[in-house]
């Protein structure tokens, strides 16, 4: 999923086109259209701060992270956009913090495990009834000290693997003052740091790739999609790309989803290559595929939009 930084700078021009702003929850213009052809399928305008995105097979939805305000920091506001498999908006505000007994800040990375909805909010992972939107978990990483908690990804063990971007709001600017890390969450909820090194470059997506029994990791400020097996002392580059790397999802059948800023695009990891599958005109902070469609839902937090894409196996 997104970070938003390289370096230290003003947050209005970190978020491109002002993606960070917050809207008043009244302003529900959010629309679905389809779009040419040779385009996608359809398009939802209007989110907010569109941060991340997962299809949920067993509901046939699409879950979007909406920021709603300025990444990392503690507004109360963010919220949870559930979409139709065709890409049609069937609740704005399925999930929203300050409502139902919520609390949702800055949501970012999510995935799906049985019925629970999990979402990383800040420096808590967060756990949502996929049916009803009920909050049914709250894991808090801050003891350990975490601070813009970015992607997640279910381990083997029923366990969770986080990245920790390492950067913090410091007098309005994102700025990467804190350690790359990486956290692990056990199947008893201790929370644990599983590796800390500037060989992370920032670590942004993460995908648990049960084939290789290893860990993917798309680093915002690197040059090279990564690979990391527990315990091993650093991670190791596996393919080269344009950098800005972001969004990770592992498929159950194998294939290793990658989005990239630098060149719009979603492309898949093959050995040391990553080919392009779609390429946009929108930087994507996030990918989920719906395997029985064929299609691909992307993000954007730069343009506050979602896209359903046809996906070619």
């Amino acid at each position: 999923m997104t970070s938003y930084i390289l370096r230290a700078i003003p947050l209005a021009a970190l978020c491109v086109v002002s993606s960070c702003t917050s809207r008043s929850d009244a302003d529900d213009s959010t629309k679905a259209k389809a779009a040419p052809g040779g385009g996608p399928i359809a398009v939802v305008d209007g989110l907010k701060s569109s941060e991340a995105v997962v299809f949920d097979p067993a509901r046939d939805v699409y879950f979007v992270s909406n920021i709603n305000g300025e990444p990392g920091v503690k507004d109360g506001n963010g919220f949870i956009t559930r979409i139709t498999a065709n890409g049609v908006v069937d609740s704005l505000h399925f999930i929203q913090g300050g409502r139902n007994g919520v609390t949702l800040n800055a949501p970012m990375g999510s995935r799906i495990q049985g019925d629970t909805l999990w979402v990383l909010d800040v420096d808590v992972l967060r756990g949502f009834d996929a049916r009803t939107g009920k909050p049914t978990a709250a894991i808090n990483l801050a003891p350990a000290g975490a601070g813009f908690l970015n992607d997640l990804t279910a381990g083997p063990d029923g366990d969770f693997y986080i990245t920790d971007t390492g950067v913090r709001m410091v007098k309005g600017n994102l700025d990467h003052v804190a350690p790359d890390r990486i956290y692990h969450v056990d199947r008893n909820r201790r929370v644990t740091v599983a590796l800390q090194s500037p060989a992370l470059s920032m670590p942004d997506g993460i995908g648990w790739d049960p084939r290789d029994r290893r860990l993917i990791l798309a680093p915002f400020g690197g040059n090279a999609v990564q690979e990391w097996h527990p315990g091993d002392p650093s991670p190791t580059n596996v393919a080269s790309g344009p950098s800005k790397f972001d969004g990770v999802e592992v498929e159950p059948e194998g294939v290793i989803v990658i989005t990239i800023w630098n060149d719009s695009s979603v492309s898949v990891l093959d050995g040391p290559n990553l080919i392009k599958k779609v390429t946009l005109k929108m930087p994507p902070a996030d990918a989920s595929l719906d395997l029985r469609r064929n299609r691909v839902g992307v993000v954007s937090v730069a343009t506050d939009r979602f896209e359903l894409w046809p996906w070619k196996p």
